[in-house]
């Protein structure tokens, strides 16, 4: 009997939030000469966003570095835009979860959840600040427990990462339902035990969670 669920944040809970890019020129632009659109914003932020994703990635980003690095994507993308504006404002204003949101279905799927007395928790490659993450959109209030990579140093799919969630949560890997958007993570995580489906949000095929919907069908087997 599934007693825990587990899900991946980004490209499950959170999808990228819709018309940020444009409200992030406009705030920049009032202290960046010759002014800034969104087209010209991405064309540099996206390439600096890669080279700080690799930080992530490489798990460089452990507890209590976490403000410096963002302080210094920050200082970053202002020089690279030519721009006046404060990085610690920057960050303070804009942090990283400003530019996603949740998806199709997330807060009643996990407020759902909670009524049913199920473990909540969400597993993520990504920085120590995943609970304000969620916090920040309102719904780490029906999550039990956050795992982060940069955290837990360890990086999904690596097979310890799942034994150690496992462990953490007291709950064996045959009692754990988990979402991932990842066929490499949801792959290592079956072999670890876990009962793993693979989600492509809006993309329906044989095989897939394309809808969260199909959540509730799949703990209700």
């Amino acid at each position: 009997m599934i007693r825990a669920v587990v899900f991946d944040r980004d490209g499950v809970l959170m999808q990228p939030a819709r018309g940020v890019v444009r409200r992030f020129a406009e705030w920049l632009a009032r202290c960046t000469p010759g002014g800034l659109d969104a087209d010209g914003l991405l064309a540099t932020l996206a390439p600096l966003w890669e080279r700080y994703a690799a930080e992530i990635r490489r798990l460089k980003v452990p507890p209590g570095e976490e403000p410096r690095f963002w302080q210094e994507m920050a200082r970053e993308l202002l020089r690279r835009l030519g721009s006046r504006c404060s990085p610690a404002e920057l960050v303070a204003t804009w942090p990283y979860y400003r530019f996603i949101e949740p998806t199709v279905g997330a807060r009643p799927l996990l407020e759902w959840l909670q009524v049913q007395g199920y473990t909540v928790a969400v597993l993520s490659n990504t920085t120590p600040s995943l609970r304000e993450s969620l916090a920040y959109h309102g719904l780490a209030e029906f999550v039990d427990r956050f795992f982060a990579s940069n955290t837990l140093g360890l990086l999904k799919p690596d097979g310890r990462i799942y034994r150690r969630v496992s462990e953490e949560l007291g709950v064996p890997p045959d009692a754990i339902a988990y979402f991932d958007d990842y066929p490499d993570n949801v792959r290592v995580a079956r072999r670890s035990g876990w009962h793993a489906y693979l989600v492509r949000l809006g993309e329906p095929g044989p095989e897939v969670v394309h809808d969260l919907d199909l959540v509730y069908e799949i703990l209700e087997r």
